[in-house]
């Protein structure tokens, strides 16, 4: 089918004033329908996206400035957790340096003037702490008891807390030395934090 254009000119040309308006109008209406349905609602839906896009991108890029100093802050955590972790992991020493340690006790009491009357490992009560797939992990008690005075007391205690040893202790008593007036007798008790490592 053909279509001829000059006969729909010279329709349109035949019709009346109003009716010729009446039509470009509503050709004009209908370019206007077409163009808000066919191309503008798909853009304001894109860009209503668009729009939902950047409100989340920039919660993301602050929550990021808000969570990067939190990060270092972490970042500084963990690093000062990994090195009392690793301080106190090499205080945890060996089943087999039991003799060693006992030794090093004995070197810091004389370097201190304390005269050791008994230094005794209780194996018989040694305790389990735990278990890891590293190994088993025992608290051995030692009975110490010396005599001294406080001073040199102290500075042998505080000996034992800085050396490579992990302990805890108990059963801390001091008595008057009825033979010297000027020293003590201490007795205590520290459970050695020991390791048994699997091969």
């Amino acid at each position: 089918m053909k279509f001829d254009l000059t006969k729909i000119l010279e329709s349109f040309n035949n019709l009346s004033d109003q009716v010729r308006y009446a039509c470009l109008v509503a050709l004009v209406l209908l370019i206007i329908l077409l163009d808000v349905f066919v191309l503008a609602l798909p853009q304001v839906s894109s860009i209503a996206d668009i729009n939902d896009q950047i409100k989340k991108l920039s919660d993301d890029t602050q929550e990021i400035l808000v969570d990067r100093p939190r990060i270092n802050v972490l970042r500084k955590i963990l690093k000062d957790s990994n090195l009392q972790l690793r301080t106190l992991s090499n205080k945890v020493r060996p089943m087999q340096e039991v003799p060693l340690i006992l030794s090093a006790i004995s070197s810091f009491a004389n370097q201190e003037g304390v005269k050791i009357d008994e230094l005794d490992p209780e194996k018989g009560s040694q305790e389990l702490l735990t278990s890891t797939p590293e190994g088993k992990y025992y608290a051995l008690p030692v009975v110490i008891k010396a005599r001294c005075g406080y001073h040199m007391f102290g500075r042998f205690l505080n000996k034992l807390e800085n050396a490579d040893l992990s302990f805890l202790m108990k059963d801390f008593i001091i008595q008057n030395d009825d033979k010297n007036s000027s020293a003590h007798l201490f007795s205590l008790t520290i459970k050695i934090i020991l390791v048994n490592r699997n091969s």
